[in-house]
């Protein structure tokens, strides 16, 4: 993601949840508690998504600092892997045991 898109999607969270506090200051002010229980939902909805997204970032970065380290074991899995099935197809196909 490039740094233009990652702005906005990180801003857009953020004012999302501001908007939804200053709606729910307006809905207190107004004395409705139906917006109050409307907002007080979303708001807690956004600051969910808030949460979530920022421990997905976190993950993410510390998995991408530790990819090269696991591409390695990866391949190494991989290659051991065909090389065990190829050495039992050999001893099968020739009786050898």
């Amino acid at each position: 993601m490039n740094k233009k898109d990652s702005l906005l999607f990180w801003w857009t969270l953020y004012l999302n949840a501001a908007a939804w506090i200053i709606l729910g200051i307006f809905s207190v002010i107004r004395f409705e508690p139906d917006y109050v229980l409307v907002v007080g939902v979303c708001l807690s909805l956004g600051i969910a998504n808030i949460i979530g997204f920022t421990k997905c970032c976190k993950v993410s970065r510390n998995a991408f600092s530790l990819l090269p380290d696991a591409k390695k074991q990866i391949q190494s899995f991989a290659s051991q892997t065909i090389a065990s099935h190829f050495s039992s197809t050999i001893h099968s196909a020739f009786g050898v045991v």
